[in-house]
C-alpha cells in the first residue's frame, strides 16, 4: 500500500483518451450506442469531445487526429464493466455493432470484445458466467 502523504502525485480526475479519424462519427457512436453524456465538446476543427463515464470520476476523451497524422495502432482498450453481460451483448448486436462471442474465465470473469466506429478496441466485462 502506498503512503498517501509521501506520494508525489495528486490526482484530480482520470479519463481514457482514444484517437479518432472522424470526431462527429465517433461522438455519435458513443452517444447512440452507450448513451454517454457529453461533458465538453469543441468543434471538429479543434478536435476534442469528452464524455462522462458511468461510475465514479472517470471520463472518455475523443482526440481527433490531424489530417497529416496517421492513427497509431496501440494496445489500449476501453473496458466497461456491466451488470448484465448477455443483455448488453444482445443490445449491441441489435444496434448493428459487431461483437465477439462471450469468453469465460471460470470463477473470474466473462467478457466480449468490440470496436468503436473508429476501430478502437472496447472490452465489455461482467461477472463470471461459469463458477466451479
Amino acid at each position: 500500500m502506498r503512503d498517501e502523504k509521501n506520494f508525489p502525485i495528486s490526482y484530480r480526475r482520470m479519463y481514457f483518451q482514444v484517437s479518432v479519424m472522424d470526431l462527429e462519427r465517433a461522438k455519435n457512436f458513443y452517444e447512440d450506442v452507450f448513451g454517454f453524456e457529453i461533458s465538453w465538446y469543441e468543434s471538429p476543427e479543434v478536435g476534442w469531445c469528452e464524455f462522462h463515464l458511468p461510475g465514479s470520476n472517470a471520463n472518455l476523451g475523443l482526440n481527433a487526429s490531424r489530417k497529416d497524422e496517421h492513427k497509431a495502432a496501440d494496445f489500449s482498450v476501453l473496458t466497461l464493466d456491466v451488470e448484465d453481460l448477455e443483455g448488453t451483448k444482445k443490445y449491441l448486436d441489435s444496434k448493428g455493432v459487431e461483437t465477439t462471442e462471450i469468453s469465460d474465465n471460470p470463477n473470474y470473469i466473462s467478457f466480449f470484445n468490440m470496436k468503436d466506429s473508429e476501430g478502437n478496441r472496447i472490452q465489455i466485462v461482467g461477472d463470471p458466467r461459469i463458477t466451479t
